[in-house]
């Protein structure tokens, strides 16, 4: 064989390697050669990337696969040619290079091989110092979430080199993760080093205990589990149960602490901390699997007594549970004041299972021995503010049993705690506990906004209305932004809104307003305003997934204000002939700025017409009129899109006094459908089949009820951006409510300002959003969709009514209060018709979509925040509806809400539906609130 150590190599010969594409060529012809040797190369090796990312960005689909073809080749060049760890690092971490395929001689390509990469770097010319250095810096760069390519190199080279890389989390996710590998034979380094003869044999481990058993520093790593995000995730792997319990990790560290090669006390401790910190439910769920295979015994518990308090009170509630039954299994031996301190801890909190349990055991505490009452009954008297009026009855009921055998101070104590408990617990407590509850003095009820007035009948021959008349009919609620202060301000707020996740409507329409005006007005200096803005953007293309949504959008109206080319025509042709289930009214503000794109340079004009002059969206008829005015005056013909979209923000009874003042100027305006307010409904019950979807397939039933679309002979559906709000989506197409659609959070934030005058056909827009966020555990979605609906002008019918009641049944908490805001915000405004809402949730109750652990809290904290009359409504439109099945899940904590409902608003009146209700037939509990419900209603 030829030894080519000491041959020189042109760079015009490695450059040829790298156009070949193969790295196979590159490392048999750089192998050889001492990195010493490859000096030359290094500065045309950066240059090369540098060239080869500009490719990648050019947008050009040739130019990105002929650059791409060449990174792995590239990379493997730059490795050899490294002179010092810290080079190496460079290319192995470049951005560019992370995970490229590797082009196959014959054609296509395959995975990247992290093992070929390894052995490069140890070729005989590199020294173990080098390695080591590699190591442990490839180590510390590793990313917190893990790679698992450069974290088998890192590992690799530690165990060639027998360094000792720092514990970082990427390192240590790294690590975990191989462990879990072993339970499919997977072979360690250290037998791959063997297999090719580079090191000496290698013991196999077939399980994870054997492999945790032989690694030497497994006390370091094990402490360093309990610090690292996301190692729960990797304990709790549904997966490692089939392999038998030597390859699960929670059982795995049970063993070697039982087998002395980790410190059990401290492996206990460790969980308890990492409990007490807190983390996502997924992530826990390991924990807790470790916790329950420890299965601390009763000394270990009574020793750490007080931190499984601490859990019991501030902790998770899974993680609450585990450290309550702890507890409980230890309870005669557990000191009283510390009883008292995890019933006061557990009775705090909102579950209603951990404060039932604990209320079981406390009377069980009083009953074995009477003289604790003193120290037991005050922290069961933190059950008088539970948000469960079930857990506040049984306190009550617990307190008056145990109250007898309390000194005075005690007693008087709990007395004053009870004045606390629910309005409807108040009259049971005076006789329970002898003594007067003080009743608040009653709010009156608020004086709601008179609603706006229902849109005025069409008619041919009505009489034109001028469109100041109209305006002052309809004034909208609310400013907008200030405008920018000129281009540089403008610039400033651009780049602000680009960047931003969630842009706010109000701020997207003043500054997509100023950049047409601002451009009328001095495009020069506009366009240098912009060059910082557009040079930071770079020349990256706007792909269609992103020019769907505002920042995309934006990002190609900054190109063409700054004369750089753009694709708006063709992104906006994609956008209109997407397939029906992804071309919602969503892509409209999109399409607008698309259409600014491709027009603002070959036809100006002076202003858009569709920018609101209120921050609900709206626009002032008036100012519609005067700004196309504006347009005459200026020669120029309005842009479609912003023309339909500003007809879309006037209110429709002054649409004729518009077309009146538009027909003066000369100006035709398109047809003035009336969106669609939809008022008949598809109900999908459990027991009623999908229609068959792609494929021969009929997917699970989803149940639900959506509205029916219009169809309306008479008025076609229009062209353009009003198509897209006019098509309802199908209530049959399973797809669109199970998140194929589901709209980003941008999008609902600026859905109920297209149309602010016709919240029904917004509402049938966003339901499909809704139905998934209510169905789905997995949803991530965000609803900034409903508080900005009911604070629009237009009257909320039946649609909005069921989207709000989907809203109250989301899945996450924080969508939940968005709807409790749209709930107060509507019947503020006079806008809320509860008896439709109280319709729609008993639809749903019956459907199993609502759930009375989601609804009834949300409802709760309307009654605190001063809508218990609203609230009352619902809830006796709800018991109505649900009184043929007494034992619906949920009734009787409705009934218990609206006793407390009808006590707090001193209702009284009669509810037929009680009878049934309290008959003997009813379920126990139920009969037991409609009695005190109706005790309260009777005068």
């Amino acid at each position: 064989m030829t030894d080519r150590t000491n041959e020189t190599i042109s760079w015009d010969e490695v450059r040829a390697l790298i156009a070949d594409r193969v790295p196979q060529g590159v490392i048999d012809r750089l192998s050889p050669v001492p990195a010493g040797g490859l000096r030359h190369l290094r500065t045309p090796l950066r240059k090369l990337r540098t060239e080869l990312a500009r490719e990648l960005s050019s947008g050009d689909h040739e130019r990105y696969s002929a650059a791409y073809d060449q990174l792995a080749a590239l990379q493997f060049a730059g490795i050899h040619a490294a002179a010092t760890p810290a080079e190496a690092l460079d290319w192995l971490t470049s951005r560019r290079l992370l995970d490229a395929c590797w082009p196959l001689p014959g054609g296509g390509s395959t995975n990247p091989d992290e093992r070929a990469v390894l052995l490069a770097l140890l070729r005989p010319h590199r020294d173990a110092e080098f390695h080591r250095e590699l190591a442990i810096r490839l180590a510390e760069w590793l990313p917190a979430r893990g790679d698992g390519a450069r974290w088998l190199i890192a590992h690799g080279l530690a165990v060639w080199s027998g360094a000792e890389p720092p514990t970082t989390d990427g390192y240590v996710i790294g690590w975990v993760r191989q462990g879990s590998l072993m339970r499919y034979h997977h072979r360690e380094i250290a037998e791959w080093f063997a297999e090719r003869g580079l090191r000496g044999p290698a013991p196999h481990h077939d399980t994870l205990l054997s492999w945790l058993r032989a690694q030497p520093r497994l006390a370091e790593f094990v402490r360093r589990l309990f610090e690292v995000p996301d190692v729960g995730t990797e304990f709790a792997d549904p997966y490692a149960a089939g392999f038998g319990p030597d390859n699960e990790w929670p059982r795995a560290l049970t063993t070697l602490a039982g087998e002395g090669l980790l410190d059990r006390a401290e492996l206990i401790d460790l969980c308890l901390g990492r409990l007490l910190r807190g983390d996502r439910p997924g992530n826990l769920r390991g924990f807790l699997q470790l916790y329950a295979a420890l299965s601390p015994d009763a000394d270990e518990v009574l020793a750490r007594a007080r931190d499984h308090v601490r859990l019991a009170a501030d902790g998770a509630p899974t993680a609450a549970k585990a450290a309550q039954t702890a507890l409980l299994s230890v309870d005669v031996r557990l000191p009283t004041e510390q009883f008292a301190e995890l019933t006061s801890a557990v009775l705090t909190r909102p579950e209603k299972a951990l404060a039932t349990t604990q209320l079981s055991r406390a009377d069980a505490a009083l009953r074995r021995d009477p003289s604790t009452a003193d120290t037991l009954l005050p922290a069961i008297a933190a059950a008088f503010t539970h948000p469960a009026p079930a857990v506040q009855e049984r306190a009550l009921r617990l307190a008056a049993r145990h109250l007898p055998d309390t000194a005075p101070a005690t007693a008087e104590a709990v007395r004053a705690a009870a004045t606390a408990l629910g309005a409807a617990l108040r009259s049971d407590a005076r006789r329970l506990l002898a003594v007067p509850v003080p009743m608040p003095v009653p709010t009156p009820p608020p004086v709601p906004t008179p609603p706006p007035a229902p849109p005025a009948e069409r008619a041919d021959d009505a009489p034109a209305a001028t469109a100041s008349a109209a305006s002052a009919a309809s004034v909208g609620q609310g400013a907008l932004p200030t405008a920018p202060a000129g281009p540089f301000d403008l610039a400033e707020r651009l780049g602000a809104v680009m960047v931003d996740r969630v842009p706010d409507p109000g701020e997207f329409e003043v500054v997509f307003a100023a950049l047409v005006a601002e451009h009328h007005r001095d495009a020069a200096a506009l366009r240098t305003a912009l060059a910082p803005l557009a040079a930071r953007r770079g020349d990256d293309r706007v792909w269609l997934w992103e020019a769907r949504s505002v920042t995309g959008a934006l990002g190609c109206l900054l190109d063409a204000l700054t004369g750089r080319p753009h694709e708006s025509d063709r992104h906006t042709a994609e956008l209109l002939g997407l397939p029906a289930h992804l071309r919602t009214p969503a892509v409209i503000p999109a399409l607008r700025v698309h259409e600014a794109a491709s027009r603002i340079t070959d036809e100006p004009v002076p202003t858009l017409l569709a920018t609101p002059t209120a921050a609900d969206g709206t626009i002032d008829p008036a100012v519609l009129t005067e700004r196309l005015a504006s347009h005459r005056a200026a020669g120029a013909r309005p842009w479609p899109a912003d023309l339909a979209q500003s007809l879309l923000r006037i209110p429709p009874q002054a649409l004729p006094a518009v077309r009146a003042a538009a027909a003066g100027l000369g100006c035709d305006l398109p047809s003035d459908t009336v969106p669609p307010a939809p008022d008949r409904f598809h109900v999908q019950s459990p027991d009623q089949p999908e229609q068959v979807g792609g494929h021969g397939r009929v997917p699970p039933t989803l149940p639900r009820i959506a509205p029916l679309a219009v169809t309306a002979a008479a008025a076609p559906v229009p062209d353009g951006i009003a198509a897209l709000l006019h098509t309802l989506p199908d209530p049959i197409d399973t797809a669109r409510f199970e998140g194929a659609s589901s709209m980003q959070p941008a999008e609902l934030a600026q859905l109920p300002w297209l149309a602010p005058w016709h919240p029904e056909a917004v509402a049938a827009h966003a339901l499909p959003g809704a139905v998934f966020r209510a169905h789905s555990a997995v949803s991530r979605e965000t609803d900034a969709l409903l508080p900005r609906l009911a604070d629009t002008p237009g009257e909320l019918g039946p649609v909005s009514h069921l989207l709000l009641a989907y809203g109250l049944t989301a899945t996450r908490a924080e969508n939940r209060t968005a709807a409790l805001d749209a709930l107060l915000t509507a019947n503020t405004r006079g806008r809320l018709r509860p008896e439709a809402l109280g319709t729609w949730l008993a639809a749903l109750w019956r459907l199993s979509v609502a759930k009375p652990n989601r609804v009834l809290p949300v409802l709760a904290d309307a009654v605190r925040s001063g809508e218990g009359r609203a609230v009352w409504t619902v809830l006796t439109t709800l018991i109505t509806e649900l009184a043929a099945e007494p034992g619906r899940r949920g009734l009787a904590d409705t009934l218990a809400l609206a006793a407390e409902c009808a006590a707090t608003e001193h209702i009284r009146t009669t509810l037929p539906a009680l009878d049934t209700l309290t008959a003997p037939t009813a379920p126990r509990r139920v009969r037991t609130e409609a009695t005190r419900l109706t005790t309260i209603l009777t005068p």
